[in-house]
């Protein structure tokens, strides 16, 4: 089975429904998590000032000067 991230905050789930129903507190845009179309990767940089982390959680768990909601967004 593969897994989904959310685009927000990195959580996983085993599918797009399971993961879209739940409740993000990063999400800007709503309540629940937003799925990341992007590949999964070794490395994610932010698609606002170029930052990286090693996940999508650890990139979205910081602050982003450039971003329009202040957090770091991972680049597809």
């Amino acid at each position: 089975m593969s897994k989904v991230y959310c685009k927000w905050c990195g959580s996983t789930a085993g599918s797009i429904s399971s993961l879209t129903s739940g409740s993000c507190s990063k999400n800007p845009e709503g309540k629940n998590h937003g799925l990341y179309e992007g590949s999964e990767k070794s490395k994610y940089l932010c698609k606002y000032c170029g930052n990286s982390g090693s996940s999508i959680s650890s990139l979205t768990s910081g602050s982003c000067s450039k971003s329009p909601n202040k957090r770091h967004h991972p680049a597809l």
